[in-house]
């Protein structure tokens, strides 16, 4: 999926590919977590819109809306019936011109086809935004415009199908049945991205959910005069992450899988279980070191503790800020059936980690591309990027140097990538505008000289000071 995105909210124009895995890195407040939030949402538009394969619901909203009553007008020069009888049903592309067509259809000699093209397509853009917008919760207006690379809407590609399906029973056609009928065929081609079947998105300040989610959900927190619950806003990815993590704990996730039942399943639902076994293990094993357990409660409510091997188990406020920060990932992979096709968007991945852990965490993200999901980080950090380019070096060395590489620190190939399959853009402050650049991708990884400045900055600065210990 490309797009390009006009005035959000620092950022004036950014143009951004999303491949396997996506990288965003840059200081605080340059916008990343906006950018990634805009990511979120659209896969969940272009997914539902792709999974329902009907605009039916939005071609109503169009009818309604101010513009399609303008645009209705430009219909109604037609007649208002039309003799479907004389509609070619198999148009050959090759061998049919567009202008026979419309005059068959119409059988008049001026039709404005070009002028609805446009104002379909600058519906269906506005209320795109508008919907992005929504998300963010806000009465502001965060983006201004969003246009996706490959959208060539053209008469011709109306009918490109083979076979015009609009006879009605009483193979009669009105303009609004026309109507409906292209903004069909326009929708579909405007919305025809390349999407991932799910999305799940995990904020910044995991561990703040975390502790404090049974509060959160039953609204506890309370406003400090009235004694009401607060009013406090979050966006639409972030409470979809509280919805799914509050499915988990009630036992209301629709995407379980039952490792109790490994043996009982087909052969496929074999294979994902353990891949999302690998996954979650790799996280427990080298990450936290031990065992996320999960135990009901009553009314089936899950309360989860760590158990550090060797050790009895503990309760999370009593467990290390990492162990914290990364529970929801491996619940969430605890519980899902599958990670092929899914897309992952992870703010802040090196949170609460120490530098070693962060390089682990690198290595899980690519297993992650690898097990089939499509990953967008946002990062401050280099350990993060360092690793990453290392995973990419690796695609490019020899094979037999690969394996013993991976033997020595106990991986496997799983933890390689392509560079091609990488995209990774930079946020840098400018003044107080926010310019995003394309980072270079090649065989020696992600160009990474996006923190030199400030450890330049730092060795500068101790240079200076062991100067004046000195003196």
């Amino acid at each position: 999926m490309k797009f390009k995105i006009h005035k959000l909210a620092r950022i004036e124009d950014a143009t951004f590919e999303i491949k396997d895995l996506t990288v965003f890195v840059g200081k605080n407040s340059t916008n990343k977590s906006y950018s990634a939030h805009i990511v979120y949402i659209l896969n969940k538009i272009l997914s539902q819109f792709n999974r329902r394969n009907n605009p039916n619901n939005l071609f109503l909203k169009f009818l309604n809306s101010n513009l399609g009553k303008e645009i209705k007008s430009i219909t109604d020069g037609l007649d208002r019936k039309v003799n479907l009888n004389e509609i070619p049903m198999q148009i050959d592309h090759d061998e049919f011109e567009w202008e026979e067509v419309r005059e068959v259809i119409f059988n008049i000699e001026e039709f404005e086809f070009d002028k609805l093209i446009l104002e379909v397509h600058d519906f269906l853009s506005q209320w795109l935004i508008n919907e992005i917008n929504k998300s963010f919760n806000t009465n502001s207006k965060i983006l201004k415009s969003i246009e996706f690379d490959n959208v060539t809407i053209n008469k011709e590609k109306l009918f490109k199908e083979k076979t015009i399906s609009i006879r009605s029973s009483e193979e009669e056609l009105d303009s609004i049945r026309f109507l409906q009928y292209l903004f069909k065929i326009i929708s579909s081609e405007y919305f025809q991205q390349k999407a991932s079947s799910k999305e799940f998105y995990f904020p910044a300040s995991r561990t703040g959910f975390v502790l404090a989610f049974d509060e959160i959900v039953s609204g506890v927190l309370r406003d400090r005069f009235g004694g009401q619950p607060t009013a406090t806003k979050l966006t639409e990815p972030t409470i979809d992450f509280i919805s799914g993590f509050s499915d988990i704990k009630s036992g209301k996730f629709g995407d379980e899988i039952d490792l109790l039942n490994f043996f009982s399943t087909t052969k496929s639902d074999k294979a994902s279980k353990k891949i999302m076994k690998n996954l979650f293990e790799f996280i427990e094993n080298r990450i936290i070191k031990g065992k996320i357990l999960e135990e009901k409660k009553q009314e089936n409510y899950t309360q989860f503790y760590l158990q550090p091997k060797n050790s009895e188990k503990l309760e999370l406020h009593l467990t290390s800020s990492a162990t914290v920060e990364l529970l929801p990932l491996v619940i969430f992979l605890k519980h899902f059936s599958k990670i092929k096709d899914r897309l992952l968007v992870i703010e802040e991945p090196e949170a609460h980690l120490h530098p070693k852990a962060q390089i682990e965490m690198a290595r899980l993200i690519v297993m992650l591309v690898n097990a089939g999901a499509k990953v967008l980080i946002t990062t401050h950090s280099d350990y993060i990027l360092s690793e990453l380019s290392n995973c990419i070096k690796l695609s490019e060395a020899n094979s037999k140097d690969v394996n013993t590489y991976l033997d020595k620190h106990e991986l496997s190939k799983e933890t390689i990538i392509d560079k091609d399959r990488v995209s990774a853009y930079l946020f840098k402050d400018m003044d107080g505008n926010t310019e995003v650049k394309d980072l270079t991708i090649d065989k020696y990884g992600i160009a990474n000289d996006n923190f030199d400045d400030i450890l330049d900055e730092l060795l500068d600065r101790t240079e200076e000071i062991n100067e004046i210990l000195e003196s």
